[in-house]
C-alpha cells in the first residue's frame, strides 16, 4: 500500500502552512538520548501517555520526532527521494560502509531487488532441509534435564543455521580443514570480531582509535571484511560453477559471473556478506530467545501451539505455511518485544500530515515501541494474545505492526526470520517443556535482547517420555 502523495502536503521553500497547522509537542531535552538508550521501550510509552504518538525528542543529536500513528509511519517510510533521506548517525554509517542499502539511495532500489531473490521465495524454499538438519543437530547438545542459558545456546545454532546459507561454508572448530585459507581460525574468534563491530555501531566519538568504540569497531570491519574476502576466494577457487540456488554468496557470486558490470562488484558481495550475516543471527537469536521467553510466560499459548504441530509431520514450505497460530505467536513476540527502532530519517523539505507540521531539517522515526502500543491498534495491548493476529480480528495491518521496518527499507530477510523461528519453534515443541527460573532482565540497546545469564530450566517433553 504505497501512500499517495496528494494525502502528504510538501512544502516548498518559503511556502507558508496552511492555518490551523500544528507541530509535535514536547520540548527536547538534554537528556534524551541517555533516556531513550538507558530503556527504550520506557521512554517511548512515558511519553506516548503524556503526549500522544507523535512527539518530539532530541535523540541522537538535533530534533527527532518519534512517530507511531499509522499513517505518520507511512509517511515517514515512503518519503525516501521526495522528501526524507537515511539519517543515521555518522559512526552507523561507517560501520554499514559506502556498499550497504543505506548508502547512495539513488542506488538503494536496484541493489535490494538484486539481493531479494537470494532471502525470498524459491531460494529460501530450498533453505529449508539445511535449516531443519543444522537446528535439530543443534539441539541434541541441550542437556535434559537442566538449565541452560537461553540466548547463548540459542544464538549458536542460529549460527550454524546461517553461516552456511549466508556465506556457502560450515565453520567447525574440531575441524581445522573449515577453517584453512581463511583470515581467522575459530568460530569464537569470528564471533568476536562482530560483537567489536556492533558495539561500533553508536559508538559516541567519531575518533578512529583503539581508545574508543568506534575505533575499535572500524578495526573490527576492517578484519571481518578480509575474513568475507577470503570466504569469496575460496569459494570462487573451489567451484567452477558456482550453483546460485544452494546460499545467498552463491546467489550474488553467480549473478556477478552472468554480469561482470552488473550490480554485484566485489566490495558490494563482501559487504553484503558481512550485514547480512551480522543482522540475521543477531536478530534471529533475539526473536528466538524472546519467543522462548513469553511462551514460559504464557503456558496456554504453547499448549496451542502443541496441539497445532500435531496436524504436521515435516517442514515442508507448504506446512510451514499452514501453521498458522506459530506464525501469530512469532508475530504477537514481534510485537510485545519489538527488537529495535527503524532508521532515521531526515527531512529534505517540510512536510503536513493530517495538519501536523513536520520541519525541514528535523529527523523522524517510525518507533514499533509506540506503534505496537496503541490500542487504537492493538486493543488491549499490554495482554500477550495471538489470536490478535488471526481472523476475525485481523489485527497488525501495514504500517500498525512494524517489526521490521517498512518501505524501501523493510528488513531484507524478514522471511528468512520467519522460517528460521518457525521451524526452531516446532522442534522445541515437540522436544522440550520448560521453565522460567526468574523474572527476565534483557540488554536494551541497541537491540533488544535477553541477557547471557538468563537461564530457563529444561525437561524432555511429557509426551515423549
Amino acid at each position: 500500500m504505497e501512500q499517495n502523495i496528494s494525502e502528504v502536503l510538501v512544502l516548498e521553500e518559503g511556502q507558508t502552512p496552511p492555518p490551523g497547522t500544528t507541530v509535535p509537542p514536547r520540548q527536547i531535552r538534554w537528556d534524551d538520548t541517555f533516556s531513550y538508550v538507558a530503556n527504550p521501550d520506557r521512554f517511548c510509552r512515558e511519553n506516548l501517555k503524556k503526549y500522544g504518538p507523535i512527539f518530539n525528542t532530541g535523540v541522537f543529536g538535533g530534533k527527532t520526532i518519534f512517530v507511531g500513528s499509522a499513517r505518520a509511519n507511512q509517511m515517514v517510510f515512503n518519503g525516501d527521494l521526495q522528501y526524507t533521506e537515511i539519517a543515521l548517525p555518522d559512526t552507523t554509517m561507517d560501520m554499514f560502509g559506502e556498499y550497504s542499502l543505506f548508502q547512495r539511495p539513488d542506488l538503494h532500489r536496484q541493489r535490494k531487488s538484486a539481493l531479494r531473490p537470494g532471502l525470498t521465495g524459491r531460494f529460501l524454499e530450498g533453505y529449508i532441509p539445511h535449516i531443519n538438519q543444522a537446528i535439530a543437530h543443534g539441539l541434541q547438545n541441550w542437556n535434559i534435564p537442566g538449565r541452560i542459558k537461553l540466548y547463548p545456546e540459542v544464538e549458536k545454532i542460529c549460527f550454524d543455521v546461517l553461516t552456511p546459507l549466508l556465506l556457502g561454508v560450515k565453520l567447525d572448530d574440531s575441524d581445522r580443514q573449515s577453517f584453512e585459507g581463511l583470515a581467522l581460525s575459530s568460530k569464537a574468534e569470528l564471533k568476536a570480531l562482530y560483537k567489536t563491530y556492533f558495539d561500533g555501531f553508536y559508538g559516541l566519538l567519531r575518533w578512529n582509535s583503539p581508545l574508543t568504540a568506534y575505533g575499535r569497531g572500524m578495526k573490527a570491519r576492517i578484519q571481518l571484511l578480509e575474513f568475507m574476502r577470503t570466504v569469496i576466494q575460496r569459494t570462487k577457487a573451489a567451484e567452477e560453477n558456482i550453483n546460485m540456488t544452494t546460499d545467498f554468496l552463491g546467489m550474488m557470486l553467480a549473478s556477478q559471473k552472468e554480469n561482470p558490470d552488473g550490480v554485484f562488484s566485489d566490495a558490494l558481495i563482501e559487504n553484503q556478506c558481512l550485514l547480512q550475516l551480522w543482522a540475521s543471527d543477531y536478530e534471529i537469536s533475539g526473536l528466538i530467545s524472546s519467543l522462548i521467553y513469553q511462551l514460559g510466560r504464557h503456558p496456554e499459548v504453547l499448549q496451542k501451539l502443541r496441539k497445532e504441530q500435531g496436524n504436521f509431520s515435516s517442514f515442508s514450505a507448504e506446512q510451514l505455511k499452514q501453521m498458522v497460530f506459530l506464525e501469530a505467536t512469532i508475530k504477537e513476540t514481534l510485537r510485545t518485544l519489538p527488537p529495535s527502532s527503524t532508521a532515521k530519517r531526515r527531512l529534505t523539505k517540510s512536510v503536513i500530515l493530517d495538519g501536523v507540521l513536520y520541519a525541514k531539517g528535523c529527523s523522524v522515526m517510525a518507533e514499533p515501541r509506540l506503534a505496537h502500543i496503541m490500542a487504537e491498534h492493538f486493543p488491549k495491548p499490554d495482554k500477550f494474545e495471538p489470536e490478535r493476529f488471526l481472523p476475525p480480528r485481523n489485527e497488525g495491518r501495514m504500517y500498525e505492526f512494524i517489526p521490521f521496518g517498512g518501505g524501501v527499507h523493510a528488513c531484507l530477510g524478514a522471511q528468512m526470520a520467519m522460517v528460521v523461528t518457525k521451524i526452531f519453534a516446532a522442534h522445541l515443541l515437540r522436544l522440550f517443556d520448560w521453565q522460567l527460573t526468574k523474572a527476565a532482565t534483557f540488554v536494551q540497546f541497541p537491540l533488544k535482547k535477553l541477557k547471557d545469564d538468563y537461564e530457563i530450566s529444561l525437561q524432555k517433553c511429557e509426551s515423549l517420555m
